[in-house]
């Protein structure tokens, strides 16, 4: 029996560390970057098991926790973000946690469109986790980065990497994604900027363009309500960066861990 998570607790206990968002346009390299960081330092993260679990996320916590312990998941593949296919403990972008609250037919949020309630019930899940294993959460959901500003009225003082890559090379990769997901030509593959309306008569090459200008312009725009704001790039990624990233943020590292090999364009 799963029961129903009670937000009232945990809506006025402090957090003891602050999340972790990985951020930027779709295609720059979030989810090996999330993969590292998830299995190298000793992080909570909603992995495939959790993910099943997204309606309670503490309860999904604890049976994921109760089957692999606190190790390592080793996983370094996946499939357009997903790592569903490789293995249960892999980290998951886990959609359906945040559409509890948010909407599904557009991506940019602002703040004042949630209501208190939501906000609240939100904060309390993330709270319950990060208090209960004593540890920060980090999140890698693309999405966020069109939701800095509902996520400054949750968690005013959350962390975010933000990944820059080549425009040229996230441009290629979307292409290349959008014939590998039968992507019709006016329609937007992935993450939705603001007013993407306008996008949809453009051709498919000048929409992806621009898909990648107005997301990085809105996450740029609104880095600026935060005070610990990492704007990283795909081709500094080494274990050396890493190593560095994980100094910044004040990470633990995890036992038996290890790091991927990264590649570069």
């Amino acid at each position: 029996m799963i029961y129903r998570f009670d937000t009232k607790r945990f809506e006025k206990e402090e957090l003891k560390y602050q999340p972790i968002f990985i951020i930027g346009a779709p295609r720059t390299g979030s989810t090996i970057l999330y993969q590292a960081l998830t299995n190298y330092y000793d992080v909570s993260y909603i992995d495939n098991c959790v993910d099943k679990y997204h309606f309670n996320l503490l309860y999904g916590f604890k049976k994921s926790y109760k089957k692999f312990s606190n190790e390592p998941h080793n996983v370094f593949n996946a499939e357009f973000g997903s790592t569903s296919k490789f293995s249960e403990h892999a980290p998951s972008e886990c959609g359906g946690f945040w559409y509890r609250w948010l909407p599904k037919d557009r991506h940019f949020v602002d703040a004042h469109e949630i209501s208190q309630k939501s906000k609240k019930q939100l904060y309390a899940e993330v709270c319950a986790v990060t208090n209960c294993f004593d540890k920060p959460v980090m999140f890698k959901n693309l999405n966020a980065g069109q939701r800095l500003r509902f996520i400054k009225e949750v968690f005013p003082e959350a962390r975010f990497i933000y990944i820059k890559r080549d425009h040229e090379k996230i441009k290629n990769s979307i292409m290349n994604a959008r014939i590998a997901n039968n992507v019709s030509p006016n329609e937007i593959w992935s993450v939705k900027p603001q007013r993407f309306d306008d996008l949809l008569s453009l051709s498919e090459s000048e929409m992806v363009s621009q898909q990648i200008i107005r997301l990085e312009s809105q996450i740029e725009q609104d880095s600026k309500l935060f005070d610990q704001f990492y704007t990283v790039h795909f081709n500094d990624f080494s274990e050396e960066f890493v190593l560095k990233l994980g100094h910044e943020l004040q990470l633990a590292t995890r036992n038996n861990s290890s790091l991927p090999a990264f590649n570069k364009d």
